[in-house]
Order: structure tokens, then C-alpha cells, then sequence
């Protein structure tokens, strides 16, 4: 357990050491912002534009269709067959700790990076919503739930994307086979619906189903079983690769 905490550790700060990284942060927390304040400042005009008090889960929908989704492909491609390609997971193997140990903490140190984008987004609209909307009462409950349900989700598109990163040998084409593959998976229920139930990018937006007061519990908890079906079976096919493949 302290090798995969030393481990953990090293690959956060590895994560947070790259540019990249901090720009993708910057801009989550800039983007919102700034939306907020072009509709607040155009309201004037247009009377229909305003920040709502749903502002937080309308951004949500935005962030787990998109920008989250690129943010784990890039990541996903940086930590694997990028540092194939740069030499550089030989030295992770060097230490101490075995190879699930140096799997688990790439991809704790993924959905970590997820989780704290979540609270970026979720705190910035929150403000947003307070000081620079309409009136009306703010769902805080439904809003942790909503913002817990898309974690789920993102976690298991993390872990099918840390398993399709393992086939690549260069972090360029496992990034744009990354968006090839993903641009795929969210057409394919408009040509074969069936493929949507099996597909975890389709729930990218079944945080909507938390707030609604008609969707029966029972369909939430099939559904988060799958999430967490997803993630444990993709981070150990992905590992099964990352164990037979030659640093």
C-alpha cells in the first residue's frame, strides 16, 4: 500500500507538472466564467438571456459530452504509450513496486484529474449561478448528485480509454484514434440503437436521470451496476495489456 501511495503521488505530480494540464485546468475554470458573465452582461438586451439556477448541471452536460472526455484522452495518451515512446515507464518500473501498482496509480492519478475537474467546474458555476443569476431557489442536493452520477460515468469512459491507449505506441495515435473511436461510439446508437445500453459513452449525460423525480431507482442502480461493471472490467483489460507489453 505505501508503494502504491509513493506511487500515486508521483503520478500526480507528473499530471499536474504538464503544461497541458494546467492549461486544461485554467480554462475549466475560465470558460463557465466567462459564459456567465456574457449572459449576465447581455441580459439587458435580451431579456430571455440570463444565468439560470441550473447553470452548473447545464454546463455539466457540455463538460461530460466534451471537454472531459479530451481531457482523458490526452491524458490517457500521455501516461501510457507516451512514455513508451519517450522511454521514460522504464524508470516508473525501476522503482520498487510492481506493475500493478505502477498501472493502478496511472489510472488513479486519470480519474483523480476527472474528480478535480468535476469540483473546478461545479464550484465556478455554483458561484456563477449565485451571484450572476436569476432568481429562485438553488438545488445544492441535486446538484452533488447529479455531479456524483457523472464522476461514475467518467470513471468508466476513463477506464475504457486507459485499455485502448495499451495498443498504441505513440501518444499521437492513441490520442486521435481516441476521438475517432469515441466520435464512433456516440453515433452508432443513430444506425443500431441496441449499442447505446452497451456502450459506456453513451451515459455521458445520464446525470440528467438524478435530477428527474419520474426515473425509478431501479433503472439509476442497473445502470450504476454497469458504470462500475465498465470500469472494473476495461482497467483489467487494459492492465492484462499493460503487463505483456515490453517498456
Amino acid at each position: 500500500m505505501h508503494s502504491f501511495k509513493a506511487g500515486l503521488r508521483n503520478e500526480l505530480d507528473l499530471l499536474f507538472y504538464r503544461r497541458k494540464t494546467v492549461v486544461f485546468f485554467l480554462f475549466s475554470a475560465i470558460l463557465p466564467a466567462l459564459l456567465a458573465a456574457s449572459l449576465h452582461s447581455l441580459q439587458p438586451f435580451f431579456g430571455l438571456i440570463a444565468v439560470s439556477r441550473s447553470f452548473p448541471i447545464d454546463m455539466l452536460g457540455w463538460y461530460t459530452m466534451l471537454w472531459i472526455p479530451l481531457f482523458i484522452f490526452l491524458t490517457a495518451a500521455d501516461q501510457f504509450p507516451g512514455e513508451v515512446s519517450s522511454r521514460t515507464l522504464k524508470l516508473s518500473l525501476l522503482r520498487p513496486m510492481t506493475r500493478l501498482q505502477v498501472y493502478l496509480s496511472k489510472a488513479a492519478a486519470l480519474v483523480v484529474g476527472v474528480a478535480a475537474l468535476l469540483v473546478i467546474l461545479g464550484l465556478v458555476t455554483a458561484i456563477c449561478s449565485l451571484f450572476a443569476g436569476t432568481g429562485g431557489s438553488f438545488d445544492a442536493t441535486g446538484m452533488f448528485k447529479a455531479y456524483a452520477a457523472s464522476f461514475v460515468s467518467m470513471a468508466a469512459l476513463a477506464a475504457v480509454f486507459v485499455f485502448v491507449s495499451q495498443f498504441f505506441g505513440s501518444a499521437s495515435g492513441s490520442f486521435t484514434f481516441s476521438i475517432v473511436l469515441y466520435a464512433a461510439a456516440k453515433l452508432a446508437p443513430f444506425f443500431a440503437r441496441p449499442v447505446s445500453a452497451f456502450s459506456p459513452a453513451s451515459y455521458t449525460d445520464w446525470h440528467l436521470l438524478w435530477i428527474s423525480s419520474t426515473v425509478p431507482a431501479g433503472k439509476l442502480i442497473v445502470t450504476t451496476l454497469f458504470l462500475i461493471s465498465s470500469c472494473i472490467l476495461f482497467f483489467s483489460l487494459g492492465y492484462f495489456l499493460f503487463n505483456r507489453k515490453e517498456a
